[in-house]
């Protein structure tokens, strides 16, 4: 009797110990899979990592985006000011060049180009509200929005609305810009609304200690607008 409860334990406990391999080896499997998968994803994030670090543009330094910080303070509430000298325009196979001047009083302005496409002087005043183009003989027309204006008169969507501000330097509200600037702040590259705007040259002016654009260079894929400031008088 005693023989006969033995072999039974016996039979118990060695399947008792296979259970205990197979759970144990079921825990084996399960472990050395999440060891293969948590290696996986590492070395994926990894090279993500390591792919995104390549894309990332520089960054801008505090001392420059404290600069620019600065500049803002001063530029933005300059509204009043004029500026003179040469523009040049190329749009696909055609181009024109003229000397312009150009008078900005908060949101009204007066934009004078002297020689072209032949015409002569072309003027075109806002109030802010209305645009009028007056060739010097004597035509008129009006618009909502100069750069239509513009195209429909002079075959040319010159952006009026944006360089009233890249102008100064500064880039036009109401759009988010992409932005790259020199230590002392001042822009080097802007890219808005479609246009990249590059700065290859400042000038120093008596007005408020400050540098202003001397050289613009504005272009989108069908349209080149190069401004060369020759004065300016806040």
């Amino acid at each position: 009797m005693s023989c006969a409860i033995e072999g039974a334990f016996r039979k118990v406990r060695n399947r008792l110990t296979q259970n205990e391999r197979v759970v144990r080896m079921k825990r084996l499997k399960q472990r050395d899979s999440k060891i293969k998968t948590d290696t996986v994803w590492a070395g994926l994030l990894v090279t993500l990592t390591l792919l995104s670090g390549c894309a990332t543009p520089p960054t801008t330094s505090p001392e420059a985006a404290s600069a620019w910080s600065a500049r803002q303070a001063v530029l933005q509430p300059l509204t009043t000011w004029q500026a003179e000298g040469r523009i040049g325009v190329v749009s696909g196979q055609d181009g024109w060049h003229a000397h312009f001047q150009w008078a900005q009083r908060d949101v009204g302005y007066r934009i004078d180009l002297i020689g072209p496409l032949g015409q002569g002087r072309v003027t075109v005043e806002s109030e802010g509200w209305e645009v009028r183009l007056q060739t010097q003989d004597g035509q008129q027309w009006t618009a909502p929005d100069a750069d239509d204006l513009l195209e429909q008169h002079l075959g040319v969507r010159l952006p009026v609305n944006g360089l009233r501000y890249w102008a100064r330097g500064l880039p036009e509200p109401g759009s988010t810009p992409v932005l790259q600037m020199d230590s002392s702040g001042r822009l080097t590259r802007l890219e808005q609304n479609g246009w990249v705007i590059e700065y290859p040259a400042y000038a120093p002016t008596t007005m408020l200690n400050l540098d202003l654009p001397e050289r613009i260079v504005a272009r989108r894929p069908d349209l080149s607008v190069k401004l060369v400031i020759e004065q300016w008088k806040l």
